[in-house]
């Protein structure tokens, strides 16, 4: 029977969530640990995973374990290379990055979490990195709390309430309640600030990037081991984060409205 156009092709559905569990480990995965994460009869799990690597999505290892193929490798180089936002803003990065001497991330929303595009990494003997594809909660970092107060407030929502809110250090906020003056505090200063609420010692500041549609889908950003958020060195930071927003967000071809009395 064919499949109604917008239900889920339950087959699709769960050899993406194998993918998905294979990414989030980090590392090659046998039969038996890929059913204690899933629950599914061994034989779906099999037939999936065999027609995925008859595909080259998965690879077996020497061991018997399963790992991602190198087709998704082609896919992933396929999509960063149709993606013009990367090109566009490397410059800009890499100009706060030697300015500040701390790393710069681009990030992107997507299903609840942000994803790292890109990153100039910091020359510095002690610095912090945002690796490129990693995958962050959207509650706790400057980048996702952006994205969170640049939503409808049903999205919003929506994504907190259906997000496990772990957790990470004693500052992370926990309840959909404390986001509200969070929130209202980023939508009235135009940037997002991360305060050890992902890692302790660990400080980031985001500022939003528009689409020509005047759209927020991306952020620019920096992250270090700043002494304080009221330091002089951080509201440079600031300073600098808004600006480098600002000239991408140009470069992407928005035009900021004029207000009219």
């Amino acid at each position: 029977m064919a499949e109604q156009e917008g239900k889920t092709i339950h087959s699709v559905a769960k050899a993406i969530r194998l993918l998905d569990i294979l990414t989030e480990s980090g590392q090659p995965a046998s039969l038996t640990e890929l059913y204690q994460k899933t629950g599914w009869p061994k034989s779906t799990i099999h037939g999936l995973l065999s027609t995925m690597r008859e595909s080259g999505l998965i690879e077996q290892t020497p061991n018997g374990r399963y790992w991602l193929g190198i087709r998704l490798f082609e896919y992933g180089c396929a999509v960063s290379n149709s993606w013009d936002i990367g090109t566009i803003a490397r410059p800009h990065m890499q100009s706060i990055c030697a300015e500040l001497g701390e790393s710069v991330f681009l990030s992107v929303f997507d299903r609840a979490a942000v994803v790292t595009l890109a990153e100039e990494e910091s020359r510095a003997s002690l610095r912090v990195v945002s690796e490129v594809g990693a995958r962050l909660p959207v509650y706790c970092t400057s980048q996702g709390k952006l994205f969170l107060a640049n939503s409808s407030p049903a999205e919003c929502r929506r994504i907190l309430t259906h997000t496990e809110l772990k957790a990470f250090t004693p500052h992370t906020l926990t309840t959909p309640e404390q986001f509200v003056p969070e929130l209202t505090r980023i939508r009235e200063q135009g940037y997002a600030v991360e305060n050890g609420e992902y890692k302790i010692g660990l400080r980031s500041i985001s500022a939003p990037v528009y689409t020509v549609e005047g759209e927020v889908r991306y952020t620019v950003g920096v992250i270090g081991m700043f002494r304080s958020v009221h330091s002089d060195e951080f509201q440079v930071a600031v300073n600098c984060v808004q600006d480098t927003a600002r000239m991408i967000s140009t470069a992407l071809g928005y035009q900021k409205q004029e207000e009219t009395l």
